[in-house]
């Protein structure tokens, strides 16, 4: 099964192209006319109105830190993904033959929807992945300011995954947790 393009994937890293090029030839343009080796704008009173103060190439230069930082964080947030969310089926268990299909995501829905029923959780992210027959579950839980986080996981551990597995009729789903503590509930969250 072929996997589907992700255009706005695909606009995104033309988009970062783009500008890392841009950015390239305005630093090359910035460096050659900083050092002299480029005669693209004469520092003479008749172009310029006078010359360019000493301090502008430093000042050009703390502006391209500035932006070569800002594109390095976007850089690094491109590169924290996520597998993508799979279609699992369950065959029939009764007398007629057949099978269900759901979607990864409304499963993990279901899953997120225990999971912030719990008094210690603040809020969850789920996400289950590759299908059967080994599904993986990802989560992520900010736990409540005052919670303890042994609460959170034993309601993971002993409500929410064994409703998973009987749902889906896997005999184990692994898991890849991730805790976060001192979060406020979303519902108290003000605006």
């Amino acid at each position: 099964m072929a996997r589907a393009t992700n255009p706005p994937a695909r606009l995104n890293r033309s988009l970062l192209a783009v500008a890392g090029l841009v950015l390239l030839a305005v630093a090359a343009l910035v460096a050659g006319i900083a050092t002299g080796r480029l005669p693209l704008v004469a520092t003479d009173a008749a172009l310029v109105g006078g010359a360019l103060p000493s301090w502008w190439p430093w000042v050009a230069a703390a502006a391209g830190v500035v932006v070569g930082l800002a594109g390095l964080r976007w850089l690094l947030a491109q590169a924290r993904r996520r597998p993508p969310g799979d279609t699992w089926t369950v065959p029939a268990g009764g007398p007629v033959p057949g099978s269900t299909s759901v979607s990864g995501g409304v499963t993990a829905a279901a899953v997120r929807e225990d999971l912030t029923g719990h008094a210690a959780i603040a809020d969850a992210r789920v996400r289950l992945t590759d299908g059967a027959p080994r599904p993986t579950l990802y989560v992520e839980l900010d736990l409540a300011a005052d919670a303890d986080a042994r609460d959170a996981v034993g309601h993971l551990e002993q409500h929410a995954l064994p409703r998973l597995r009987r749902a889906l009729g896997a005999a184990a789903v692994p898991t890849r947790l991730v805790l976060r503590t001192g979060r406020t509930r979303t519902s108290d969250r003000v605006a």
